[in-house]
């Protein structure tokens, strides 16, 4: 969901977190990500860096602007690009660094060998499990796959305790869901395994007793509004909207999390790549670092207000978002997000199903 904001709404929130992140790493007269003195002369004082990205504007923007005010590194944003974009550009590619929104993007560029590796050390300010066991890319900010539910109409108890049980008769009619890139794959995830056959029948039951409400935004507010009992989406939704209405008490519907490790909470990475193509390979590895460093990217996403961060997940090991909690407590299976790189075989199916067009 790319939600829109007031300039002025975001900007305050912006400089409210630069405060903080930059309290927290000493000030823009401070450290960079490699500890060198930003104010000694370096390369990176008057670099530049073209970031192509398919995140949230705003997250990118406040992250990029964080950076810049401690290293003084500017950047060159490029919203809404595309891995085909990239792959076209080959050799000669603008983009020194991907931020991606969902892993299968990112993933997409490393299985096309346009990715370098990331650092070691990078990939070990991560939690393990979200980044690219490849190393071809690190994980920088998560988001979970949830239910949401409207109390009003169905109790708590009465949820289904796995997201396969929602398929079942009692379910019918009852929730609704959306073709969501993380839609597809949680579909992929579920053919890698339990199989095609399995799948299938599970998708077949999803058209049968649910209501396609198109996209997330439109599953959440139908719950919100009591149309259905319950929906599947993703948990920023819920929170951003939460942040809208001035807190989590305002609002009707709650999130669920599904009591065991499940399907149904699977976690899903954004990612952050450094192109083989770029001209500034230190630069951009440097500012990845600082992206998946506790004390600096992780710091904003874990703190700033949800028109900022959308209330996506940091995905360092004891940094917990400060509106959604701590990652840890979700109960996602584990699995290997490269293996998203290639979801046709998930496309494929929901479109000879009929739940997507493609």
């Amino acid at each position: 969901m790319k939600t829109k904001y007031p300039r002025r709404t975001m900007t305050a929130a912006v400089a409210t977190i630069l405060g903080v992140t930059l309290a927290a790493c000493g000030g823009s007269g401070g450290s960079t990500a490699d500890g060198s003195d930003p104010a000694a002369g370096s390369a990176t004082d008057t670099a530049t860096l073209t970031v192509y990205t398919d995140q949230h504007a705003d997250l990118i923007k406040g992250l990029t602007d964080a950076y810049t005010a401690e290293t003084g590194v500017e950047f060159n944003i490029q919203n809404d690009a595309t891995v085909g974009q990239i792959e076209a550009e080959g050799g000669a590619g603008k983009a020194d660094v991907f931020l991606s929104e969902d892993p299968t993007p990112v993933a997409q560029l490393g299985a096309a060998g346009l990715l370098a590796p990331v650092d070691q050390t990078t990939l070990d300010q991560v939690r393990p499990g979200l980044s690219s066991p490849k190393g071809l890319w690190a994980a920088y900010a998560a988001r979970s796959r949830v239910l949401y539910y409207n109390p009003t109409v169905i109790s708590q108890d009465q949820l289904p305790k796995t997201l396969a049980e929602i398929v079942e008769p009692q379910y019918a009619g009852k929730f609704a869901w959306a073709p969501s890139g993380a839609f597809v794959a949680t579909t992929q995830y579920l053919i890698a395994t339990q199989g095609e056959a399995k799948t299938t029948t599970f998708l077949e039951g999803i058209k049968a007793n649910g209501v396609n409400e198109q996209k997330n935004g439109n599953v959440r507010d139908t719950v919100e509004a009591g149309k259905h009992a319950m929906g599947l989406s993703n948990h920023y939704y819920w929170w951003v909207l939460a942040g809208q209405k001035g807190g989590p008490d305002k609002l009707v519907s709650k999130i669920y999390h599904f009591p065991a490790e499940d399907a149904g909470n699977l976690v899903l990475s954004s990612g952050a790549g450094v192109l083989k193509a770029s001209t500034h390979q230190a630069e951009a590895q440097k500012f990845i670092a600082w992206v998946t460093s506790k004390d600096g990217g992780q710091k904003l996403i874990a703190d700033a207000p949800a028109e900022v961060s959308e209330a996506q997940y940091p995905v360092a090991p004891g940094v917990a978002s400060s509106i959604a909690g701590d990652l840890s407590e979700v109960k996602s299976p584990a699995f290997d997000m490269d293996e998203l790189a290639d979801s046709s075989q998930a496309e494929d199916l929901l479109k000879q199903l009929g739940l997507s067009k493609g």
